[in-house]
């Protein structure tokens, strides 16, 4: 009996001690931690095609909200021009330049000669108008910004050179090249 009282008491100091070292381990651990500090996040990039979104509820504002925008009026950020107009313009403007200068026309040919369909130099053009409308904001030497008007004008002034370059590669009806 007198071993198993033994025992007994070496397990004791044996658990005594054990306890001892475990609060001095969670001291340590606490004091390594840090404590949590304000996340600082540079920038986010979503990728919206490897989303599945069973259920979209509630409401998203980011930015001015409708009412907001009607409260302020018209907003403009500098150096950001909206180019959704400029292209609205310059596709009805295309698309009436086209048949008045190849009006004589019956079959629009590329610099090589190829045939080019009319619908195919419209599309040419208004997929090169990003870059034209980078470019000549870029190169713009004014004090201030272009106005939407001014960089419209600018374009269909480039565009109607464009066209005009085209059609004086064209074969004329009597078989010489271009007219002036």
């Amino acid at each position: 009996m007198q071993q198993l009282y033994y025992q007994i008491s070496i397990l004791q100091q044996q658990l005594a001690e054990c306890m001892e070292r475990l609060e001095k381990m969670e001291k340590k651990f606490e004091e390594r931690t840090p404590v949590p500090s304000t996340v600082h996040i540079e920038k986010i990039e979503y990728k919206f095609d490897q989303l599945k979104v069973e259920t979209l509820e509630g409401t998203l504002s980011i930015g001015l909200s409708p009412t907001e925008l009607a409260r302020h009026g018209e907003v403009e950020i500098p150096g950001l021009q909206p180019n959704h107009s400029i292209h609205d313009q310059t596709k009805q403007f295309i698309n009436e330049q086209i048949p008045l200068v190849f009006s004589d026309c019956q079959v629009i040919f590329d610099p090589v000669g190829n045939p080019i369909p009319k619908d195919n130099i419209s599309e040419q053009l208004l997929q090169q108008l990003p870059q034209r409308i980078e470019h000549i904001q870029t190169n713009h030497r004014g004090p201030s910004p272009l106005s939407n008007e001014q960089l419209t004008a600018m374009i269909q002034r480039d565009v109607s050179h464009a066209l005009h370059a085209l059609r004086a590669q064209q074969p004329s009806p009597n078989g010489e090249e271009g007219q002036p």
